[in-house]
């Protein structure tokens, strides 16, 4: 993954994002709340070009509806997108049973977005062990394989919905 432009995203974000490490990026809230953005290489559906998305309450403190928040992600995003044009995959976090809630949330998020025009967003229920996990797959509209990538997307999560047949 190529590194984000921080000084071109930071001239658009509310909140001042800095660099933590390989492909990942903190910032902090007005209200003290530290998070930390990742981008890790995932090749569970493709064997190049897709990276997995994670948004990580690093301190835990509880964060209110705050518009400053999605915003920042949202330009991070962007920002990914223009130095990667490739695939975002993100997955709700599930230790905490809260994951539906989180993928509402995500996907209100993304509606209200002033650029969500640009980007394609699928979103799967995937049943493991009886636990729903959702995840989803981002990518820009203008992305040629478009059609191929959700079409993948689709058969990975399809097959966590078919029951295997024992013979």
């Amino acid at each position: 993954m190529k590194p984000l432009d921080l000084n071109r995203l930071n001239m658009h974000t509310p909140y001042s994002v800095w660099e933590v490490g390989d492909g990942a990026y903190g910032f902090k809230t007005n209200f003290d709340v530290l998070y930390r953005i990742v981008f890790i290489p995932d090749q569970t559906i493709w064997q190049e070009g897709a990276y997995e998305f994670g948004i990580l309450n690093e301190n835990r403190k509880p964060s209110p509806n705050d518009k400053l928040l999605r915003e920042t992600i949202f330009r991070i995003i962007e920002e990914f997108f223009l130095s990667n044009p490739e695939i975002l995959l993100y997955q709700c976090e599930t230790g905490d049973n809260r994951q539906a809630m989180r993928d509402r949330l995500f996907l209100r998020w993304f509606s209200e977005y002033v650029n969500s025009d640009k980007y394609c967003i699928k979103v799967a229920e995937i049943i493991a062990e009886g636990i729903s996990n959702y995840a989803a797959v981002i990518v820009q509209r203008s992305n040629p394989n478009l059609k191929e990538i959700l079409s993948d997307f689709d058969e990975f999560v399809s097959f966590f919905k078919e029951k295997p047949t024992i013979q």
